[in-house]
């Protein structure tokens, strides 16, 4: 039963801008009351679909909402077999009325009301048993209320008309014909079956992190050993669930480290194993620089990111407890941020943490700064 129904469905920034909508506003979450707007009415019609059949019956409307109740949502349901009409002895199309932006809302469901089929008031979720027509629109009021703004996430229509009612003997469709009331009954559970298999159909998408909602994205993290998921922002959070297979493979690596560092802090860091400064051991630089800086333990690693990418002291434990999530158990590291001065014998470098320019006289000009200079212990 389940596939002999398919579905309509607005529920992104391109679909909805096809609509028409006043006091409403297009964002990244769906069709928002806008937020100029203290209270009021946010009115949007629905694009035109075509099932491509003449005296098709439809099955469902769904809306999902957020922060509007369905007392707050006002529902008429248009439909027609032809797209031409009359209206005050000329005659129009649909689409040409639809796409008139010279006609106010208003004036197009005046227009439109010739073909109204349905009015709700209270539901979002509504059988259309009683709703056939080739092309069917759908215009929605939205009672706004201040602090509030209300949203419509997504709005679904469902076709053609599946009632479990027609998989009852004869006599019990008979008896039902004019009042309706076991189909209809019967439809609260027929809702929610197809839910569920709505839920089950698309349970891949909780799996993909591109896709899946945020409250799934921890879930996701605790199948993939990732702990403390809340450090990390949405958005990338999901980038790490992506990366987390390839990162695994490679984990305990220099290369698995330095990728999800660059992930958290938007900046590659630099990363220095001790082993690799023995290669230098002969030199005189090494026991007068780097075995100060670094020290003598080959195992040991060096971590350097610049200060310019580390927002707050929290920001350096959360790296912290990243690296040594990343890093062997048995290998010492010490996580080191890059100030942007010259400390001699230090952690500076040419080019990454230090610049040098020509000498300028330090003006109080009120624009100019002194730059930080210290001689001494």
């Amino acid at each position: 039963m389940r596939e002999k129904l398919k579905y309509f469905i607005l529920n992104n920034a391109y679909d909805f801008g096809r609509c028409i909508y006043e006091n409403m506003e297009v964002d990244g979450s769906g069709l928002r009351f806008s937020s100029d707007r203290i209270s009021g009415i946010g009115r949007f019609m629905t694009r035109i679909f075509d099932s491509d059949d003449r005296g098709i019956v439809w099955h469902r409307l769904l809306i999902n909402t957020e922060d509007c109740s369905a007392d707050e949502l006002r529902i008429t349901v248009y439909a027609s077999d032809v797209k031409e009409f009359s209206y005050k002895g000329a005659v129009y199309t649909i689409d040409d009325v639809f796409a008139d932006s010279g006609r106010s809302l208003d004036e197009k469901t005046e227009m439109f009301s010739v073909f109204e089929k349905k009015k709700i008031t209270g539901a979002k979720d509504v059988l259309l048993h009683d709703v056939s027509g080739r092309y069917l629109w759908v215009y929605a009021e939205l009672f706004g209320i201040s602090g509030r703004p209300a949203l419509i996430k997504d709005v679904r229509l469902y076709l053609p008309a599946v009632s479990w009612i027609d998989f009852l003997p004869r006599i019990y469709r008979q008896n039902d014909k004019d009042s309706a009331f076991l189909e209809r009954y019967l439809g609260i559970f027929q809702t929610l079956y197809e839910e569920i298999e709505d839920e089950i159909d698309r349970i891949s998408d909780k799996f993909d992190p591109e896709s899946a909602e945020s409250g799934f994205l921890e879930w996701l993290a605790d199948w993939l050993d990732i702990s403390d998921c809340s450090v990390w922002e949405e958005q990338k959070l999901r980038k790490l669930l992506l990366m987390a297979v390839s990162l695994y493979r490679s984990r305990g690596t220099k290369e698995s480290l330095s990728k999800v560092i660059e992930l958290y802090t938007g900046e590659k860091p630099f990363i220095i194993e001790n082993f690799t400064l023995r290669e230098h051991s002969s030199a005189t630089e090494y026991e007068q620089t780097l075995a100060p800086m670094y020290g003598s333990d080959p195992y040991k690693v060096f971590i350097l990111v610049r200060s310019e990418v580390i927002r707050s002291d929290n920001d350096i434990d959360v790296l912290w407890r990243i690296a040594r999530e990343m890093m062997p158990v048995t290998v010492d590291f010490e996580l080191k941020v890059l100030e942007p001065y010259i400390f001699l014998g230090q952690y500076s470098y040419l080019g990454i943490n230090t610049y040098l320019g020509k000498p300028v006289n330090a003006v109080l000009d009120g624009r100019s700064r002194i730059t930080f200079s210290v001689i001494g212990e």
